[in-house]
């Protein structure tokens, strides 16, 4: 009885303890933006949704539909995330810069994905195959393609804007995604945005085809950073 005892009261001033006791495992942060990158590489693949192929087709014969087209710094996701990161001189001032420290907020609600910090200039996306009458091969087909990207331009206008916009909100968005037709994306010229861009294109191609996709990223500094996908044959739209 009296090691039951003895044992509540353990668990009552373990429970006091606790209530009195401010603790968290998300640390407070004065900052928004945690990391800054400034990649010096880009890889782009491409993945697409294989249509059912006659019988007695060869694997060279079997289109693809419903593709996006991935670019990040580096193959791997891990490094993509962790490479090419500012030092923590250079942290302080773009955060100095960028307004970004009266967060007063915890960890769990920061942007953990790195961020660029120089304005874009453009996206361009260019095939290796005629895509249509009005899309020769190496032409621009920033008005057929649609552009999904992490931006937290907004969000950092003060005092830290968390609302999304209407399109946002219709497509279940939080207020860092975006998505918009690559030409639109160009008007926007976005600056603290995750240098990782998945594209989707808005219609198919005239004709079953393959198709190679260069993706050129340029900002106002004059960096250009390309990548080029593997080869994939696409389904069109009059096959």
């Amino acid at each position: 009885m009296k090691l039951r005892l003895f044992m509540c009261v353990g668990f009552l001033c373990a429970g006091l303890y606790g209530c009195n006791t401010r603790y968290t495992i998300f640390p407070p942060s004065d900052h928004y933006i945690l990391r800054y990158q400034n990649p010096v590489s880009m890889c782009a693949e491409i993945k697409g949704t294989a249509n059912t192929p006659p019988e007695g087709s060869s694997p060279a014969e079997i289109t693809y539909s419903q593709i996006t087209i991935n670019t990040r710094p580096y193959w791997s996701t891990a490094q993509s995330e962790s490479q090419d990161l500012v030092d923590e001189a250079t942290f302080e001032a773009l955060a100095k810069r960028f307004n970004d420290t009266d967060f007063a907020g915890t960890t769990e609600r920061c942007m953990t994905l790195p961020m660029m910090y120089v304005q874009t200039e453009s996206l361009n996306i260019v095939s290796d195959n005629d895509y249509d009458a009005a899309h020769p091969a190496g032409t621009s087909l920033n008005d057929l393609f649609l552009v999904k990207y992490v931006c937290v331009d907004d969000i950092l206008k003060p005092p830290y804007n968390f609302k999304g916009t209407d399109e946002q909100n219709e497509s279940g968005f939080p207020a860092w995604m975006f998505k918009d037709e690559v030409s639109a994306f160009n008007l926007r010229k976005p600056t603290l945005i995750q240098f990782n861009f998945t594209f989707y294109p808005k219609v198919q191609p005239d004709q079953n085809g393959i198709h190679r996709f260069t993706i050129t990223y340029t900002n106002i500094e004059g960096k250009v950073l390309n990548a080029t996908t593997g080869a994939l044959n696409l389904a069109g739209r009059q096959s």
